[in-house]
C-alpha cells in the first residue's frame, strides 16, 4: 500500500517523475551503484532527495560525494553540510579535498570543474549522476556559441553518456521546477557567494545576458536545449561518418595517409577531431586544425614529419602513415637485461608486458634454455640470423621490414641467450636456436601499451 501511495505521488511530481523515467532508461537494477556529485547547492540537494525517494522502488546502492575546492571560506561549512544531510538520509558519504592550481591556463572555473570530475571519476561507481538542468544547458549553449564552438561544442551536455557512464536525470527540468520541490519539501541547501560574481563568464549569462534574452523570447531555455538536442544529433552523424572513414584510414591505431587524401577537407577535418578525440587529446585551434589537415596531405612517402598537436601530443609521418605520440615513461634499465625464470608473464616498466607458450617446432628450443636466458633491449650493432640460407641481419633492417617507425625500435623487448641476441618477440628467433618438429620450443609474444609512445 505504502509503495502504491509513493508511485502515485511520483507520477503527480514532475521532478521525481521525470529521475525516475531517466534511472529506468540506464536501466537501473539492485546491483547498480550510483555515485551523486553532491555540492549541497539547490540542484544537488533536489536530486540527492529525488533519488533517495526513489531508492526503495528501484533498488539501486546510492553514494554521495562532496569535492572540497578549497576556494570559498565557507567550504568547510558546506562539507559539513552536505555529511549531516546524508547522515539524516542514511546516505553513505564521501569528502574529498582537492586543490585547484590557479596557474593552469585553464582559468579558475574549468580548472575547478576539471579538479571536480578527476575526484568523482577516481571512485568505483555503475554510473555518476550530477544535477545540471535545462537552464544549465541553455547556459552552456550560449558559451559555447559565444566561443565560436564547433558541433561537438554545440551538442552541451548529454543527459545519458554511456562512454563516460554519467547521468543528469535533472536535465530536462529547468531551475523553478527545482526550485518548487524544494520549497514542496522543505529543503535546505546552501549557497554559494561565488554564485553572484559575474566575472565569472556563466555567472555573467546567468545573471545578466539570459535574463534579458528571456524578456524578448520567453521560451528561449527550451528552444536553446531542443537547439543542443539538434545539434548533438548532428554530432552523432559526423561520429558515424568518421568511423566508416576510419575503417578505410585507421590501421593499428595509425592514420594511411593514401586513403586520407581522398577525403574531402571537411571530411578529413571531420576524421582529424574523431581521431584525437579518440585518444583525449586535447582539439586543436580551427586554424591549427586547417594546417595539420593540410600537412598530413601533402607530406611525401619518404619524409620524416612532426607536427605538434598539443602540449604533451604530436603526429609523426613514417612510411606513408601518420602517428599519433604521447609521452610515455621512459625506460630506466635500458642496459640491464631482466632474467627470465619461466614466468608465463613478464610485465616490462613501460607498461607493455611479454606472453610465454611452450608450443611444438616454434620457438627457441627448450634445451638452450638451459644457458643464461634474458630480455633486454637494443645495444647496437646487434644481429641475427633468422633464415637458413641468408646472412645475419641488423636489427635496423628487420625494423624496418616490419613497418616498425624508429621512435618506436628502442621499445621493443628483445631475448638474450648469453648476452647474445637469440628471439624478436612477435617475429622469430635465431635459425640455430630454433626448435625442430617435434621438439618444445619458447615462443614470446609482446604486447605493446595501448598507444603508440613517443
Amino acid at each position: 500500500m505504502a509503495s502504491s501511495k509513493k508511485s502515485q505521488q511520483n507520477k503527480r511530481c514532475p521532478v521525481l517523475l521525470e529521475v525516475e523515467q531517466q534511472l529506468k532508461t540506464i536501466p537501473v537494477t539492485s546491483s547498480s551503484r550510483l555515485l551523486l556529485g553532491y555540492s549541497g547547492g539547490l540542484d544537488s540537494c533536489v536530486l540527492l532527495h529525488a533519488l533517495c525517494q526513489l531508492r526503495q522502488s528501484l533498488s539501486f546502492q546510492l553514494t554521495a560525494m562532496h569535492v572540497h575546492h578549497g576556494l570559498s571560506p565557507n567550504a568547510d561549512n558546506w562539507a559539513t553540510f552536505c555529511r549531516d544531510e546524508c547522515s539524516r538520509l542514511a546516505v553513505p558519504f564521501l569528502l574529498e579535498k582537492v586543490i585547484v592550481s590557479r596557474n593552469s591556463g585553464l582559468g579558475l572555473e574549468a580548472a575547478a570543474r576539471e579538479a571536480r570530475y578527476r575526484a568523482l571519476s577516481s571512485v568505483q561507481a555503475d554510473w555518476l549522476c550530477l544535477a545540471q538542468h535545462k537552464d544549465d544547458q541553455a547556459e552552456t549553449l550560449l558559451i559555447q556559441l559565444a566561443r565560436g564552438a564547433g558541433v561537438k561544442g554545440l551538442s552541451g551536455m548529454a543527459g545519458v553518456d554511456s562512454s563516460k557512464k554519467t547521468l543528469r536525470p535533472l536535465l530536462n527540468l529547468s531551475r523553478a521546477q527545482l526550485l518548487a520541490y524544494a520549497r514542496q519539501y522543505k529543503l535546505d541547501w546552501v549557497e554559494d557567494e561565488s554564485n553572484t560574481d559575474t566575472t565569472f563568464d556563466r555567472n555573467w549569462w546567468r545573471l545578466e545576458a539570459l535574463p534579458k534574452l528571456k524578456e524578448r523570447y520567453p521560451a528561449i531555455v527550451d528552444t536553446l536545449a531542443r537547439s543542443a538536442r539538434h545539434f548533438a544529433e548532428a554530432n552523432t552523424l559526423l561520429d558515424e561518418l568518421a568511423a566508416q572513414d576510419a575503417e578505410q584510414c585507421v590501421v593499428e591505431k595509425s592514420l594511411d595517409l593514401s586513403f586520407f587524401a581522398v577525403l574531402s577537407k571537411p571530411r578529413q577535418r571531420n576524421l582529424l577531431r574523431w581521431w584525437l578525440s579518440k585518444h583525449a587529446v586535447q582539439l586543436p585551434s580551427e586554424v591549427r586544425l586547417n594546417q595539420i589537415s593540410s600537412q598530413l596531405t601533402t607530406a611525401g612517402i619518404g619524409k620524416s614529419v612532426h607536427i605538434k598537436i598539443a602540449a604533451a601530443a604530436e603526429v609523426r609521418i613514417y612510411r606513408g602513415k601518420a602517428y599519433l605520440l604521447e609521452p610515455g615513461p621512459a625506460l630506466l634499465h635500458r642496459a640491464v637485461n631482466i632474467p627470465w625464470h619461466g614466468e608465463s608473464t613478464t610485465h616490462l616498466e613501460d607498461g607493455s608486458w611479454l606472453s610465454f607458450e611452450r608450443m611444438f617446432g616454434q620457438g627457441i628450443a627448450l634445451k638452450h634454455l638451459n644457458s643464461s636466458f634474458s630480455i633486454g633491449y637494443r645495444h647496437g650493432g646487434e644481429k641475427i640470423r633468422l633464415e637458413a640460407n641468408r646472412p645475419a641481419r641488423g636489427l635496423k633492417m628487420l625494423f624496418q621490414m616490419q613497418d616498425i617507425p624508429p621512435w618506436q625500435r628502442d621499445n621493443v623487448p628483445l631475448l638474450y641467450l648469453n648476452n647474445t641476441l637469440a628471439a624478436i618477440p612477435n617475429l622469430d628467433c635465431a635459425i640455430h636456436l630454433r626448435a625442430s618438429q617435434s621438439e618444445l620450443g619458447l615462443v614470446a609474444t609482446w604486447f605493446p601499451v595501448g598507444r603508440n609512445r613517443l
